[in-house]
């Protein structure tokens, strides 16, 4: 695939690191930029391409850790974006959330990348359980990321924590998890990137990814020795990051990323990839393995898992971003509404929302269902045979006067066609209010 048409952009101080990492661990020369509203940020950034967000919008001052001021920025310079991903086929997007850039501008700079026609992934970092709004910012710029993105990949640093004892730096545990998501980077760059005993075109990826706004679960292992084919297997199935192995048993598509050196053996990927679909017996696998010199006598393999994502908040109404809740919460609610005495027709109820439907702040409403004439009918008649819920005319009617005309009182009255307009419309056309 041809390196110009891959485009990996950071969003954020966080994840220029990420990406950082990678650009240092590939030893290929990748078309990169960082995207960030802090000045600051963007004048140490080691990545040379930066584009500044929202100085008109924050005046230089950053996001401030608030995603609305992020999502602004991001909105007021789409520009730059767009000229980014202008003709590129698959857009890498990297972020840390929980921030006020990471959480706010990532999903505005995810739709922009897809608008312009590419695939998009995102590789985004979360928070630790700790930090409790900024854990609120992150799940909410997480379902956002679904909706404007092709695919999600999302790594919680507390899980990361879990995977340490009480005593390791917060730097060293934000450092591994940079380092996962650099490896995983790595592992997809490398299918499309190296030849391999297994070609991976992008053709599968983009078939794979494309249009699913799908739930991502992923893990990377290395293993040495003569069964290290099965070691790197076991490693997979009991990754705390793959739901040590519920993750590949959920699955609806597997991509499985094998590299290795000059030593590498067809019959290790067999015996790899047959051991994971045992797991997984009903998912679709894509799989390729790549030949990296520098690898040898070792197996490198990374493993992506995806499933449809559950039904998410609509990601461009309003800002959505709450400021008061002291816990974080879900982005959305699920609700069954209880059906009423409704119609049917062809075994569906029509007067039944449908099951899991989201109540988040949403102005996007579903149109209503196709119906025949004969359905159309049977409606009507039922509504017209419905007994009226008027008031009785007994009901006492409402006063109400003329308000006088205050200062205006000795100017001309407004005529339109000898029709005094001063006069209340319910007055001049009769209408009674009760």
């Amino acid at each position: 695939m041809n390196d110009a048409s891959i485009r990996f952009l950071a969003v954020g101080h966080a994840g220029a690191q990420i990406l950082n990492g990678l650009r240092t661990r590939s030893g290929s020369t990748l078309e990169c930029a960082h995207a960030d509203t802090s000045p600051e940020s963007l004048r140490t950034s080691p990545i040379d391409r930066r584009i500044t967000l929202g100085l008109s919008v924050s005046h230089g001052l950053g996001a401030g850790g608030d995603p609305d001021i992020g999502r602004l920025s991001a909105e007021a310079d789409l520009s730059a974006i767009r000229e980014f991903t202008q003709g590129a086929r698959l857009v890498f997007v990297v972020a840390g959330l929980g921030g006020g850039t990471g959480s706010g501008a990532a999903p505005v700079i995810a739709r922009a990348a897809r608008e312009s026609g590419a695939l998009v992934l995102v590789i985004a970092t979360t928070p630790f359980d700790f930090e409790r709004r900024r854990v609120a910012y992150a799940q909410e710029s997480l379902e956002r990321l679904k909706v404007a993105a092709d695919a999600v990949l999302a790594i919680s640093n507390q899980r990361v924590r879990r995977m340490h004892d009480d005593r390791t730096h917060p730097h060293e545990l934000y450092q591994f998890a940079n380092e996962l998501l650099g490896q995983t980077l790595q592992g997809l760059w490398r299918l499309l990137d190296s030849p391999g005993l297994i070609p991976l075109e992008f053709a599968h990826i983009e078939r794979l990814l494309r249009g699913r706004h799908s739930e991502s679960a992923f893990a990377a292992v290395q293993a040495t020795g003569e069964n290290r084919a099965h070691a790197a297997a076991e490693q997979l199935l009991t990754h705390p990051f793959l739901d040590t192995g519920a993750a590949l048993a959920s699955a609806h598509q597997v991509l499985v990323s094998v590299a290795g050196g000059d030593d590498l053996q067809i019959g290790e990927v067999e015996r790899l990839v047959e051991t994971l679909q045992a797991r997984c017996p009903t998912a679709e696998f894509i799989v390729g393995a790549s030949i990296d010199r520098t690898l040898t006598g070792n197996l490198h393999v990374t493993a992506i898992t995806t499933r449809p994502s559950a039904p998410a908040v609509t990601a461009w109404v309003g800002s959505g971003f709450a400021r008061n809740d002291p816990e974080p919460t879900p982005a959305m609610e699920s609700s069954d509404v209880p059906s009423a005495a409704g119609d049917r027709f062809n075994g569906e109820d029509f007067s039944r929302e449908s099951e899991g439907r989201a109540v988040a702040d949403s102005r996007f409403i579903p149109p209503p269902p196709e119906l025949n004439i004969e359905q159309r009918q049977r409606i009507l008649s039922r509504q017209r045979n419905k007994p009226s819920r008027r008031r009785p005319d007994s009901q006492m009617l409402m006063n109400f006067d003329i308000a006088q005309r205050g200062r205006f009182d000795n100017t001309e009255r407004n005529r339109h066609k000898g029709v005094d307009l001063d006069v209340p419309t319910y007055l001049r056309l009769g209408i009674v209010l009760n």
